[in-house]
């Protein structure tokens, strides 16, 4: 189905208006010629983009997203890069044409992008590891360059970009547990959900691994552990709050954790409080097996 855009008669009457602050007259016009509440809506939300001139789909923070144009621009470098498996290279993909904004792109990133592999524990699931990637996140197309614009900022902006690599135990053949995962990072679109920037691959062992963002002092019980009694109660109740929002952003997409604990929030600058490892959420009308909870 293909979709609804502006005709070339709108543009042409609102390509110069500021839409972040539209005056009486210009608002008057906006309701008159954009008739369709949804691209009433993002105009209003997220104005035009300079590439198409249509009504951008998303931001993240401060940045604006085109989902039109930037699916384009991911699908132009689908030729360009492969993980060696089909059905990762699907995942990817899929999830790149469909994004919203920068916070659920997901991309293949070549190990040889990330530097200072260090381990950091081991769990049930998997290892984990921590290394630095040099290229940072995708943030927007770059017009005037004709590429992507990446950050480095997280709770605060790094000229060395700190990530988490997880590898599950037995990933070199890719399974569902994993892509469940990382599809649960991507679709609860939350600010207190560490995210997860894509996947990569161990040369060395053929391990799949998500690459994710990094939490200076690990998890709540480590933090508290080290911190508590020089904390405020104000900083103690902000992680509380900070934990209920996180939870609450699950619930609204109908899921439920199933593996909720101190070992599963992490603790970042700036009091930045994120809940991790969702391999077993699920619908909160599905059980998880007991096989699962024995891992």
């Amino acid at each position: 189905m293909e979709k609804i855009k502006l005709n070339d008669e709108i543009i042409e009457q609102i390509k110069d208006f500021e839409w972040g602050n539209l005056t009486i007259k210009q608002s008057a016009i906006i309701e008159k010629l954009i008739l369709n509440e949804e691209l009433n809506r993002r105009y209003k939300d997220y104005g035009l983009c300079r590439e198409c001139k249509q009504p951008k789909a998303g931001h993240y923070y401060n940045n604006y997203w085109c989902q039109s144009c930037n699916s384009k621009h991911f699908q132009q470098n689908f030729k360009n890069w492969t993980s060696g498996n089909h059905e990762v290279d699907k995942f990817i993909q899929s999830l790149q044409i469909k994004s919203n904004d920068c916070s659920e792109v997901l991309e293949w990133i070549e190990y040889d992008k990330l530097e200072k592999v260090e381990y950091l524990a081991k769990g049930g699931f998997g290892i984990t590891y921590k290394a630095i990637w040099k290229d940072g996140y995708i943030l927007d197309w770059n017009l005037e360059n004709n590429q992507w614009e990446r950050s480095k900022k997280s709770s605060k902006t790094y000229e060395n970009y700190p990530v988490v690599l997880k590898c599950l135990h037995n990933s070199q053949d890719i399974t569902a547990e994993f892509l469940r995962e990382i599809e649960s990072h991507i679709k609860i679109e939350s600010i207190f959900v560490i995210r997860c920037y894509g996947i990569t691959k161990d040369p060395e062992s053929n391990n799949f691994m998500m690459v994710m963002e990094y939490a200076k002092n690990g998890s709540l019980r480590q933090h508290l552990n080290n911190s508590f009694n020089s904390m405020k109660w104000e900083e103690k109740l902000d992680i509380l709050q900070r934990i209920a929002n996180g939870l609450k952003d699950i619930h609204s997409q109908g899921l439920i954790h199933h593996d909720f604990h101190c070992g599963n929030i992490l603790n970042n600058n700036n009091n930045y409080t994120y809940i991790t490892d969702l391999g077993l959420c699920r619908p909160a009308n599905v059980k998880s097996s007991q096989d699962e909870y024995k891992k």
